[in-house]
């Protein structure tokens, strides 16, 4: 597939030179945020940074299970549903 050569421009932000990248190429690759710049003999690679999704709490539990630990009983040491019901509930 080839791509359109699009220009942009350096500017000079305090001591430092930015560019600013049109909202089409922004759009197309996906960058928001954090991009990793990547030095190649061709020129600057630009990536956007993916980074994991957060695991459910379903998946959480079930990595935690099993590696063996109990996650649900430690969470739950000590509770009991009549002492909540005796203490937190009363007028």
């Amino acid at each position: 597939m080839a791509f359109a050569s699009v220009k942009a421009h350096l500017i000079w932000i305090g001591n430092s030179q930015e560019i600013v990248l049109p909202k089409m190429l922004l759009q197309q690759y996906h960058l928001t945020g954090e991009v990793d710049l990547q030095p190649t003999p061709e020129g600057l690679l630009i990536k956007p940074v993916v980074k994991p999704r957060r695991q459910t709490w379903d998946a959480r539990f079930q990595q935690a299970i099993a590696q063996g630990q109990a996650p649900e009983g430690e969470l739950l040491e000590g509770f009991s549903d009549e002492a909540f019901e005796e203490t937190e509930w009363q007028r």
